[in-house]
């Protein structure tokens, strides 16, 4: 009778954690809804509803292998699959701001193009989920979808233009609240050291990945959209069977990305408005848990 009830809690066990990983998706916070609206891209919308779907997909596949009906049997999709979830830091460089003819001075068009030098952001914080595979015939290969989310701010600052407006080559840049949201697909390759009984191929696996990614930028006016280039390493360690730690370096790099209606103030307090072209760079540090089945 002992057996049977320990054996019964075993069983359960992924099902809870896979439960509570469902429960943080959930309770994530995404962008928000005025700025969804005022974007009038259906490409954001796609890419969320392709990302919940496989991850939603993959959630119930779990569930349903986990079952105690299922334990000792073959399973259906063969190989590794892994969830988890992670918090961290996102430091971005400053970036030149450059504004194309066709800016407005004090809403008048026709102003003269100009660049907003090393226009400066502050750290923020970084928090995602991310989905991966790797294959049973080549354990070392592997795929991994993943979505992040980093609110970065841009405090109020004097830069320097690349030409004279107002009577001079300095501006201040007001306040403003920048969002990264960024959907990616990794191929990843692993390599494992220290295996054991529980684990074989390896406590301790370092990794790397790279592949493409969307990434929108929200500010307060407006949102951009863009393809980049997202590269990651890490190391993983497997705490338990089916737990691992691990710590990962994210970069993710855009270029030409585009605001529109972005504003800066001259020394005489003329307001240029206009369409900021800039290539957006930007480093994350993080440290999550996953579950592997």
């Amino acid at each position: 009778m002992n057996c049977g009830r320990g054996r019964s809690k075993r069983n359960r066990t992924p099902l809870g954690v896979v439960m509570v990983i469902i429960i943080i998706c959930f309770l994530t916070p995404g962008p928000q809804g005025a700025a969804l609206a005022s974007s009038g891209d259906d490409n954001l919308f796609v890419g969320a509803t392709i990302m919940g779907v496989l991850g939603t997909a993959a959630i119930i596949y779990a569930i349903w292998e986990n079952q105690p009906s299922r334990q000792g049997k073959e399973r259906l999709l063969n190989g590794e699959f892994y969830v988890g979830g992670y918090l961290g830091g996102a430091i971005t460089p400053s970036q030149d701001l450059r504004f194309s003819n066709g800016t407005t001075l004090n809403g008048n068009p026709g102003g003269p193009s100009v660049t907003v030098r090393n226009n400066r952001f502050d750290p923020g914080v970084v928090a995602g989920l991310k989905l991966g595979y790797f294959f049973r015939s080549f354990p070392y290969l592997g795929l991994e979808g993943e979505t992040n989310y980093s609110p970065s701010q841009v405090p109020r600052q004097r830069v320097s233009l690349n030409r004279i407006i107002g009577g001079s080559s300095r501006a201040t840049i007001p306040n403003d609240d920048w969002v990264n949201w960024t959907l990616a697909l990794h191929i990843v390759a692993r390599y494992g050291f220290l295996p054991d009984k529980e684990v074989p191929f390896g406590r301790l696996q370092p990794y790397v990945g790279i592949g493409p990614g969307l990434v929108i930028m929200y500010e307060e006016v407006d949102s951009a959209k863009n393809f980049a280039l997202d590269v990651m390493a890490g190391v993983r360690y497997m705490l338990l069977k089916n737990v691992s730690a691990f710590v990962e370096y994210k970069f993710s790099q855009q270029w030409d990305a585009e605001i529109e209606s972005h504003a800066f103030q001259a020394n005489d307090l003329t307001v240029v408005r206009g369409t900021a072209h800039l290539d957006y760079s930007s480093h994350k540090f993080v440290a999550g848990v996953a579950y592997h089945w």
